[in-house]
């Protein structure tokens, strides 16, 4: 028996950069306001008229520009079962998954370093006059630590008109362990490129996406 599908639409094309957040590990995050964007909501005193929870929105910092977007891969790996009587496996089973969240960092601030190097906000000091961040190697044995990451950019485009939703990824976890490089060049802006590994929380999920039609 056929069933019906939805036809081809455009309005399931989306365009557009996301505005990154970063803040605390967990799976908790700021509630969200009636019809404010939760870019608002993230934004110190942004949201608060609907009921917001502004002391926990003003812990989750904008990164500011960045370039290239924002790519989460996910990479599952698979194992395999082979039987004599087949020349191809019977059997595939997953057996590995991980996920990763790529961007670059436009404002090559000491808060975005200290992100991308995977330190803690400790290890940046300011007064009035000046800002020190220490190049921390860490201690045998040390955990990486662990951040929150936000993303908020465009979803499909509205029912009705041509205005897009909001899409919404929240990772729970994630660490950043690989290898940043950035330079101090004659005619190139200095950026500073991150990769996220994402780990699970204790329920299995790395994070959550959601689409929001509602927001003025």
């Amino acid at each position: 028996m056929a069933t019906n599908t939805p036809a081809p639409t455009k309005k399931n094309v989306i365009i557009g950069a996301a505005s990154i957040f970063i803040g605390p590990a967990g799976t908790d995050r700021p509630a969200t306001a009636t019809t404010d964007s939760y870019r608002a909501t993230l934004t110190a005193g942004g949201g608060t008229a609907n009921g917001t929870d502004g002391t926990a929105a003003a812990n989750w910092r904008n990164v500011g520009y960045t370039q290239d977007g924002l790519a989460v891969a996910t990479a599952p790996s698979y194992g395999e079962v082979a039987v004599d009587q087949l020349l191809d496996s019977v059997k595939i089973f997953k057996d590995g998954m991980s996920l990763t969240a790529t961007t670059t960092f436009a404002e090559a601030t000491l808060e975005n370093l200290l992100v991308a190097w995977g330190q803690a906000a400790s290890t940046l000091a300011s007064t009035a006059t000046d800002s020190t961040l220490d190049i921390d190697g860490g201690s045998l044995g040390e955990a990486p630590l662990e951040r929150g990451l936000i993303a908020i950019g465009n979803g499909p485009e509205k029912a009705g008109s041509n205005a897009y939703q909001e899409r919404t990824y929240h990772l729970f976890r994630v660490l950043s362990v690989e290898g940043s490089s950035h330079s101090l060049a004659r005619a190139d802006a200095t950026v500073i490129p991150v990769t996220f590994r994402a780990l699970p929380a204790d329920n299995g999920k790395y994070g959550v996406i959601r689409d929001r039609s509602n927001v003025a």
